[in-house]
Formats: structure tokens, sequence, C-alpha cells
């Protein structure tokens, strides 16, 4: 996969970042082993050095020791998943030297959890050939079920998957990760040899342990995988990083002693360690959304208008986008994403829009057949069936249109998907961002040039115009594309004005001369009579027949041999 512009960039600044840690960690070492008392936090020297203009919070791991952590921000749509990867080979050759160990990729939901392990697993996808490529070939992708010993990681570059909720715990023992379990037995001492485990604890002193004060066994570390976690000095790669800077989650991620954690986001607090910030403006230059975004308030008080107009917009792209293929080869289905209020089972009653609802409207359209609708919900995933079978960029996959409420609100990754329909109730408090970024994404990662497919589409009903602007906007500061609100195009719906009349006076000297005005016809034999030419059959089809010459049987023609020369004074052509 060729990298943007700004994708190297980054790269660049994160290499020479590494760099100078590792270099100033060497040099820190050195000096801690002649005098202890003269540590210096070689991680804000190695920030400084890099990146002088920007603020860096120092961090500690769970020893206590300097914490390298800073932050990609990359707004949707700009490859951060294909950043991470590229990151991991950087961290793994100029910082910890090694191309085997274990890297902890945490991620904030079940969505993203599912789209980037399939990623990873698959040997063909961009991300996992990249992994390999770092690993040469010994690439093991694990999950937290998954069973993996001390050789594992020594000759590997494992990749944990994990969600932030298992990672963060709010009391000692509630979660499973972090109870003893015999899983993981491999790494820690025998029970029965305590001497051990008490040097092991000297070297971690940051282990959970079973508490046998005055026993005869005294502490004992817990064979748990938080346990291994912390023995394996992870690198920690954090998706969506923002969500993971409550007390409890940076404490969590910080007692992994982990050797650095890379945040990925798109809109980082303030307290991040921003390294690299990429613009909304050079995703644009870049071809890799779909701008302008127009957004079509419907004033109509049915929702099943607005529906019904976004059905056919979506309709009128997918025959442009078959003209394309045609062109090009390149595929792409237009995809609709509607938004509902209800979608539970028991919820479907008067007065608010349900999934149900939207599907039965969908079906009663021409053309529209139950196999082109899914259903997204925290009950209903209709879409995992397409997932397993090639998923929605698939040219077997029929679907067109998908209903949700909130399932697909952040991270959920279709580039097909072009056109927006918000059935929210007008008067609901549903903010109308949480979806805007997901039709945002440019096919292939590069325009069509086909105007209508290189942009984006919303569709609601019964909006504030001023108020329906700045929700939308307001969506794209929350995909990080500040700068690019202007990009927001209003297209509101409402009686067209009526064209006034256009009045023409022809001039005096013009006006004997325009009595005699003579239009020419053309006629064509056709057997043995004549006949007037007709575009279509006989110029445009018979002219490519000829690489574009007229055919030989078509003569011009006078008034008086054919009579269909016409006689038309200016007067009426004005008219």
């Amino acid at each position: 996969m060729i990298l943007k512009e700004y994708q190297k960039q980054a790269l660049e600044t994160v290499q020479r970042f590494l760099e100078e840690l590792s270099d100033r960690r060497e040099r820190a070492a050195k000096v801690l082993a002649v005098d202890p008392d003269m540590a210096a936090d070689w991680v804000e020297r190695a920030w400084r050095a890099v990146a002088p203009g920007r603020a860096c919070l120092p961090r500690k791991n769970g020893l206590n020791e300097p914490l390298p952590a800073f932050c990609l921000k990359i707004p949707t749509g700009g490859g951060k998943t294909l950043l991470a990867t590229k990151v991991i080979d950087l961290v793994n050759t100029r910082f910890r030297r090694q191309q085997t160990g274990l890297v902890l990729w945490i991620v904030p939901s079940t969505q993203i959890y599912d789209q980037t392990l399939k990623a990873l697993k698959d040997r063909d996808h961009p991300y996992r050939q990249q992994l390999d490529v770092a690993s040469a070939g010994r690439t093991l992708v694990l999950e937290k079920t998954s069973g993996f010993g001390p050789q594992d990681v020594r000759e590997n570059l494992c990749v944990l998957l994990l969600m932030l909720p298992s990672a963060n715990r709010e009391t000692r023992d509630q979660l499973r990760m972090f109870r003893d379990s015999g899983g993981f037995d491999r790494f820690f001492p025998p029970d029965d040899d305590p001497a051990a485990h008490e040097a092991l604890l000297r070297e971690v002193s940051n282990l959970d342990t079973f508490e046998q004060v005055g026993g005869v066994w005294g502490k004992l570390a817990k064979t748990s995988l938080g346990n291994t976690l912390r023995l394996l000095r992870p690198l920690i790669i954090l998706d969506e990083g923002h969500r993971a800077y409550s007390r409890n989650a940076k404490a969590t991620l910080e007692g992994f002693n982990p050797c650095m954690i890379v945040e990925l986001s798109a809109t980082p607090p303030r307290e991040a360690n921003v390294l690299v910030e990429i613009s909304g403006r050079a995703l644009n230059a870049e071809e890799m959304i779909k701008l302008d975004l127009h957004v079509m308030n419907k004033a109509s008080a049915s929702w099943q208008d607005t529906l019904l107009a976004a059905v056919e917009h979506r309709n009128s792209l997918e025959a442009q986008a078959r003209e394309h293929e045609a062109q090009t080869g390149e595929y792409i289905r237009p995809i609709c994403l509607i938004q509902v209020e209800r979608t539970g089972r028991e919820q479907r009653r008067a007065g608010f829009i349900h999934a149900d609802d939207a599907r039965d409207y969908l079906l009663t359209y021409p053309g529209i057949l139950p196999e082109h609708v899914a259903v997204k919900t925290s009950q209903r995933d209709e879409l995992k069936e397409v997932d397993e079978v090639g998923g929605l960029l698939s040219r077997d996959c029929p679907i067109r249109f998908i209903i949700t409420k909130q399932a697909l609100q952040e991270g959920w990754d279709c580039s097909f998907a072009y056109v927006l329909a918000i059935l929210t109730n007008p008067t609901s408090t549903s903010a109308l961002t949480q979806l805007v970024g997901r039709i945002l994404r440019q096919p292939y990662a590069g325009k069509t040039r086909v105007a209508a497919l290189d942009e984006s589409y919303v569709f609601c009903f019964q909006r504030r115009g001023v108020d329906l602007l700045k929700e939308v906007r307001k969506g794209f500061g929350l995909e990080g594309l500040q700068g690019l609100e202007g990009k927001v195009v209003p297209d509101p719906e409402g009686p067209a004005e009526p064209s006034k009349p256009v009045v023409t006076v022809q001039r005096d000297k013009y006006r004997n001369a325009s009595r005699d005005l003579v239009l020419p016809a053309f006629m064509v034999r056709d057997g043995r009579e004549w006949r007037l030419v007709h575009y279509e059959t006989d110029i445009l089809w018979t002219g490519q027949q000829q690489h574009g010459k007229l055919p030989r049987n078509i003569q011009p023609v006078g008034f008086e041999a054919t009579g269909v020369v016409h006689r038309l004074s200016c007067n009426h052509i004005a008219k």
C-alpha cells in the first residue's frame, strides 16, 4: 500500500523521536550506573529535542520508571490503523531493537474489535502484511482467551487484541484477566519455589500476589494474564486513545509496565502528548475523504419522504458507479445509512421511527429486495454474516441499505457508504453528529473524477437550517476535521422560484433580413424513399462505424426539392 505524503511525514517524525529516545535512554543508563542520584527524565529530554513547541506531560509506568507515551492525531479516514502497523515496526527496530515481543492492541468497542481482529488475521490484508514484514513472517494474532507461552513471545511478534473495558478495572480482582490462571504458569516460577517468587517480586514489584504473610510459602505471584503483561513489558497501541483518560484506565494501562504507549485519536484530550497532528486539509488534499458534504433538509413532515429522497439519490449514485466501473473497472456500490430512533423488538410503537418501520418502507420501493437491507443494532447484527464472507466491499455483497441507531457510531469502516438518512424525530434530542464520519471515507483512497461519487450526502427533515448546519459541522470537529467545516454545503429544499420570462427586442436593421432566414435540413435515401435524417440512427451510429465521417447517402437539399427547409423569422426564434 502506497503511503500518502502526510503519512510519510508522520512516520518520519515518529522515527526521529524513537531514535532520540533510544539515544537518551542509553545516556541516562550510563549516568545512573555511576550515580543513582543523577537520574534524569530521558523521555522529556527526547521530546524537547524533537517537538520543542509541543507540551509533554511526563508519565510513569507501574515500576515508577519514565514511560514514553505519545499520540498521533489523525482525522477519520486518515488511515490510522495502517500507521499503527508501521509504528510497531519502527518501535521494534529503533527502540526495542528486536522483531519479536508482545504488542498489546487495545480498542474501545466490539465493533472496532471485530473489524481490527479480522484485518490482522487476514494474511492478504495490508495491515497483516505490514506486521509480517516487521516480524519476518512470524506474527501471532492473539485474543484474551488465547493461550501462549514464553517461547511464542521469544520467537514471534505477538499481537494481543484487547477491549478497553477488559483492561479498565476498578477493584483488584474484579476482572478475569487479573485472576490467577493456569494458562500462563509457564511465565512464573513453580509454586513450591518461594525464593524464586521473592526474586521475581523484587524485579517486578507491582505483580499481583497471593498474600500469605507469616505463612510457609510467603508471597506468591499470581499466574494471571495481567501479571504476564507486566512481565513482558508490552508496546501498547491504544486505538481511540481519548477513551482511556479516566483515572482507572490510565492507572491500569501504566500498571502493565509498558515499554511505550502509542495513542491514535481524532480528538485527543488536552493532556495527551500529541507528537503528530494531521489536519483535515491534508486528508482532503490527498483525496482521502468525500467532500463536499451536501446536507438536504426536507421540508415535508413525513419521514417517508426523507427516506424516499435518500433512496432515489442512492440509486442515482449507483447508476453513475456502474458507468464508472465500465470505464475503469473500479467497483463501487453506494450504501445508504439510515438512523432511526428505536431498534428494540419491544420498542415498536406509534410516535417513534423503528428500524422495522424503515425496513418495511424500503421493501415497498420497486427493485429493493430483502437482501439489500441490513439492520445493525446491539441486538441484531445482520452485517456479521456479510463480514464472514468477504465484507461489504465484495462484489458478491447485495447490501445497499444499513439501518442503525448508534451501533456504527465510531470506528466502523466502509468507504462505500455515501448517503446518511437521519430519520430521528425533529424534536428528538439525539445528535445529528453520530454517523457523519461514517460516510466520509473515499473508496480506494482516491478520487474517481466523477463529481457525484467524490462527495457525500446527508438527508434529514424539518430541521432548522442554522441548527442543522451547526450540528453537522460539529460532527466534523468530532472526527478531527477542523478547518473543513466550509465543505458542509447546505442544499435546502423548497419551492423553486418561477423563472422570469426573458424579453428580447429585434433590432430594426436586421428586421428585413430575418424574414428570409432559412434553416437547412438533411435527407437520407432509405430504399426508394427519402426521409429526414435521424441523429441517433443515421449519424451517431453510422458515424461511429466510419470513424466520424458522414454517410455517403446523406445529401443536403433545398426547399424546392424536398419541401423540408424551414423558413423562420427571428421573431419566432426569439420567442
